[in-house]
């Protein structure tokens, strides 16, 4: 009878001088508020158990996070989003419960970086999509024009018969 309720004061991953970098709100901009927000989510967290033989399993998966124009003097700072997943176990009563913090690096990292298009890149991508529409609408009319040349010449070809 394992009573293992507990709570989370704070759980985080990586350098903490970047944490308390984004903590004061002195991150680059290109940092969005959802990764911000996954630096330590579980953070606070209250993990109840109400009954015997049962305890809460944590599964955490850490992204690597780099952030353009991220530093402390020279140094790169690279910070670790959590994904966490926490489910209830139940146990039989010959076990004992415990709480359980299972974690995995991910094999894909993030970069958040900022970069902006030049008007001359806009306006290409403008006549690419342009183009990409005029030459579809050419196909497709020109396959509906095949058809019911098709279609009128195996009516004459019928009409001729009679």
């Amino acid at each position: 009878m394992t009573n293992t309720s507990h709570m989370v004061n704070s759980l985080s991953v990586g350098d903490p001088a970047a944490k308390s970098l984004v903590e004061a709100g002195r991150a680059p901009k290109t940092l969005p508020v959802e990764a911000v927000d996954k630096l330590s989510p579980m953070d606070g967290n209250l993990y109840p158990t109400y009954s015997h033989h049962e305890s809460y399993h944590h599964y955490l998966k850490l992204v690597t996070t780099q952030v353009e124009g991220f530093k402390i003097g020279r140094r790169d700072l690279r910070v670790y989003q959590i994904l966490e997943n926490s489910q209830l176990a139940l146990y039989r009563n010959d076990m004992i419960p415990e709480a359980k913090f299972q974690y995995d690096l991910s094999p894909i990292a993030v970069t958040y970086r900022s970069d902006s298009r030049r008007w001359y890149e806009y306006c290409t991508s403008i006549m690419a999509i342009i183009g990409g529409v005029f030459t579809v609408v050419g196909m497709f009319e020109a396959g509906i024009h095949a058809t019911v040349k098709r279609v009128h010449r195996n009516q004459q070809r019928r009409s001729m018969r009679r």
